[in-house]
Order: structure tokens, then sequence, then C-alpha cells
């Protein structure tokens, strides 16, 4: 091939990784499960390392908040953080305390947890944050 055809070649490649790197949208794909822990009688906390392609998101892992025999397919994170060990201190009434020793991106404190048979259970969730550096 001459030296203008590889050239042209060249400027279509860098182009095409440009475009890409432009216009294809960051998304998130969960790993593997880092936390299965038990609330209360019927609900459990289960936590997943975040694969984002995004940089500036580093590590963080997402929490759901789920019935103990529900799946967290449709079901939207509650806690976003970059501690991987976060601990479940008391429930009492559907209220949930929690301690994070990490850096939380997202916190939903006011939860609407719905149920294999329709219902839905308002659950209220504290934390205590100590984001150590």
């Amino acid at each position: 091939m001459s030296k203008a055809k590889l050239s042209i070649l060249g400027f279509i490649a860098i182009l095409g990784a440009l475009m890409a790197y432009v216009f294809i949208p960051t998304h998130v794909r969960l790993g593997p499960e880092i936390t299965n822990q038990p609330v209360g009688d019927s609900y459990k906390l289960v936590g997943y390392k975040a694969i984002s392609t995004k940089p500036q998101d580093g590590k963080l892992n997402h929490y759901f908040l789920i019935p103990a025999d529900e799946t967290i397919e449709d079901v939207e994170p509650f806690l976003i953080s970059s501690d991987p060990f976060i601990r479940v201190g008391k429930v009492v009434d559907n209220k949930l305390s929690l301690t994070i020793k990490g850096r939380v991106k997202h916190f939903d404190n006011d939860l609407w947890v719905e149920k294999n048979d329709g219902k839905v259970e308002h659950w209220l969730i504290s934390a205590q944050i100590d984001y150590i550096r």
C-alpha cells in the first residue's frame, strides 16, 4: 500500500476512536457480590462491586435492601460507597442503622421496598459515615 493510503486509513482509525470516546455513553455494570447480610426477619442487604466506564468514579460498591427471597433485578441501589465493609447496626421497626467508613457518592435514607406479593414496606435508614482517606 502506498503511504497516502496508510495515512488516510490511520486518520480514519483515529477519527473513529475519537468519535467513539465522545459519543459512547458511560455505564455501570455490577461485578461480584461483596456482602449479603440478613436484615430483620425477611430482608437482606446485598452489595456488589460496580464496574464503571467513567474513570472519575473510582472503586465504588452498590448496596441494595431487598426481600430475602428476591434478586436485585430492576432495583435501584440506595447506597453507592467506596466502603466494601459496611456494618449493620440495629434493626427496629423498619429502621436500619449503618456504619460506613468510606466515600459516599449516593445515599437514599427513605426507601420503599416491594415484596413478591406486591406489598410495599417503608424503611428509614440512618448512617454514621466516617470518611477516612
